[in-house]
């Protein structure tokens, strides 16, 4: 039997850690989300109880949802890893379309294919933006100007020397 990546972690904690933090990020997102949407498509009167209703009825399968969706690209990413040897651009984003095709297959094949190229567009966009990172400017140097050395930094008198007592009252 091969042996996995030394870069990556055992194989049951990264899947729960994975779940984890899908359950958690489906809830911060899909609660204001549900709420608000409640909130709007109410009626003056009950505004606060549709919004908690909504949020009742519709953030736990969104929840649920990212909670998989996030298991199932660290089971193929690790799968991946592991059968390649390698951990590149396509151990990143492969996972994420192969997770966004398993997810709606009840669906048919266009939700199917439209999910897996969304999944494929985002992947390539997160790993792009954290492995390239946006372009920062050069910093500015003003070539008549001297930065000051470290030695001039340094106080002359001893610390016992200098009175720290607040002599002001407010």
């Amino acid at each position: 039997m091969r042996e996995p990546h030394p870069d990556i972690t055992p194989y049951p904690d990264f899947i729960i850690d994975a779940a984890g933090f899908g359950f958690v990020a489906g809830g911060i997102i899909g609660f204001p989300y549900h709420f608000i949407k409640g909130i709007y498509n109410s009626p003056s009167g009950r505004r606060l109880a549709a919004g908690a209703q909504s949020v009742r009825i519709n953030t736990p399968p969104l929840v649920g949802v990212s909670a998989a969706y996030l298991a199932l690209v660290e089971i193929f990413h690790y799968t991946m890893i592991s059968a390649r040897k390698k951990d590149d651009f396509w151990s990143h984003v492969l996972p994420s379309f192969a997770a966004g095709a398993c997810l709606p297959v009840g669906r048919g094949p266009r939700a199917v294919a439209t999910t897996a190229f969304c999944c494929l567009g985002a992947a390539t966009t997160v790993y792009t933006v954290r492995h390239f990172g946006c372009p920062s400017p050069p910093p500015f140097e003003d070539p008549g100007l001297t930065p000051p050395s470290v030695v001039d930094s340094i106080p002359t008198e001893s610390v016992r020397d200098v009175d720290l007592r607040c002599t002001h009252h407010i």
